[in-house]
């Protein structure tokens, strides 16, 4: 896998997070209290995006899954997705964005495909920077990339955005 370069996004310190919404803080390895997706956790701060297929029937799910909703399995494995896919839709986000990000804003929302969607790949809705929306054009090849997101506080977490190839 290449490496990918670490885009990073400060999260203003004088807004916290809602526990409810902030799933970093729910991710255990292992216990009473484990998800069962924190590899999709451990890989994203490692620089990797993965997510989960199942062994009985071959479905790849995004987001990851503890259970197959096309078999009802629970034999899951995860695997890489592809580095590049194929942008399927976007709209701009120019106002309105949560305060989270408003300071990024405008930015493009994207819904990208990777692999051979939908019998052996996966489709993703994620956020793109430093385009714009009347550069961009449906079928457009376009990258994963991992970035690291500081804030509030001192907390660092690590998700996922599209590049234009």
């Amino acid at each position: 896998m290449a490496s990918h370069t670490r885009r990073k996004l400060k999260l203003p310190d004088q807004i916290p997070l809602n526990p409810l919404l902030d799933l970093w803080e729910q991710q255990e390895p292992e216990g009473p209290d484990a998800t069962r997706i924190y590899e999709f956790y451990r890989s994203l701060a490692e620089g990797k995006f993965v997510t989960t297929r199942c062994i009985t029937c071959g479905k790849i799910h995004f987001p990851p899954l503890i259970v197959c909703p096309n078999c009802n399995g629970e034999d899951l494995e995860w695997i890489e997705i592809p580095e590049e896919g194929e942008l399927y839709a976007f709209t701009e986000l120019k106002l309105g964005a949560p305060v989270i990000v408003e300071d990024y804003a405008p930015f493009v929302i994207a819904v990208a495909r990777f692999g051979n969607y939908p019998e052996n790949g996966v489709q993703i809705s994620g956020m793109m920077f430093d385009v714009s929306y009347e550069d961009l054009k449906v079928g457009d090849r376009v990258t994963w990339e991992i970035m690291e997101i500081v804030g509030p506080g001192d907390k660092t977490r690590y998700w996922y955005c599209f590049t234009r190839v």
